[in-house]
């Protein structure tokens, strides 16, 4: 079942969930002063993690966030008003996160909260209406994998293959998870498939084990990774460099 899963995960990626290199377009184009930069998404995406951290919310409901408005933006017409112009930028960052707290989360955060952070900027019917233009972007689409998701169910199957101690694989889960995380901030590894991310942070994570418990888990892993249509070693270990050296600033 786990396998199974995984499997139409990695063929979502492939097909109706891939996420394209839009800020290149972008920047090959006739840019506005205004245009968005890769620092201008990091820095949305730290907005919402601070926003749901607030709350107490799922961090991963950031990667689904994220993952909508990448999505969105490399497929829709409408990506070119976005791109030139950081308030819509913005309000379609903020119309992605409220539909992933709506679909992510048991908690309502409803449209006048938002506006009201905001402090005028934005009104309940602009977030609405940037909720609406992103669903229907992405045809309802709402359901792509994340790295974490996709990370789960891979070291799910390799669990019962290992006898590694509970603290030390709930360790590894963490880390894992704090990868897939610095990820999400990164536009570079936002745009790469998910698969290949999940791969990157559990190798990564794997590095921090001892050595007995990462040559089990690393005969686990040679296993099964096979039987998946996974990227290339190549493709994998330049993710695994690139989230060693991924901007941190004052992330946590």
């Amino acid at each position: 079942m786990v396998a199974e899963a995984l499997s139409v995960m990695i063929q979502q990626e492939r097909s109706l969930y891939r996420c394209h290199d839009y800020l290149r377009v972008n920047e090959s184009s006739d840019r506005k002063h205004n245009a968005v930069t890769y620092d201008d998404r990091t820095q949305v995406v730290d907005w919402c993690f601070s926003f749901v951290d607030t709350l107490s919310l799922q961090r991963e409901t950031v990667a689904i966030a994220m993952g909508l408005l990448d999505r969105f933006l490399s497929i829709s017409s409408a990506a070119s008003e976005a791109l030139d112009d950081h308030r819509e930028f913005q309000l379609l960052a903020i119309g992605a996160l409220y539909i992933a707290i709506k679909t992510n989360e048991r908690v309502a955060v409803h449209g006048n909260f938002f506006a009201s952070l905001s402090r005028g900027g934005y009104s309940v019917e602009d977030i609405e209406d940037a909720e609406v233009l992103i669903l229907t972007g992405l045809s309802w689409r709402l359901n792509g994998p994340t790295s974490l998701q996709v990370a789960t169910h891979f070291l799910s199957l390799i669990h019962e293959q290992v006898s590694i101690a509970e603290d030390t694989w709930c360790f590894l889960l963490d880390e894992v998870q704090y990868q897939t995380e610095i990820a999400v901030r990164d536009y570079a590894l936002a745009i790469q498939r998910r698969s290949t991310i999940a791969l990157a942070a559990i190798f990564n994570a794997m590095e921090r084990l001892t050595r007995d418990d990462r040559l089990e888990l690393l005969t686990a892993v040679s296993s099964i990774i096979d039987k998946f249509r996974f990227a290339s070693p190549a493709e994998v270990c330049a993710t695994r460099s690139r989230l060693h050296v991924a901007p941190l600033d004052d992330f946590s």
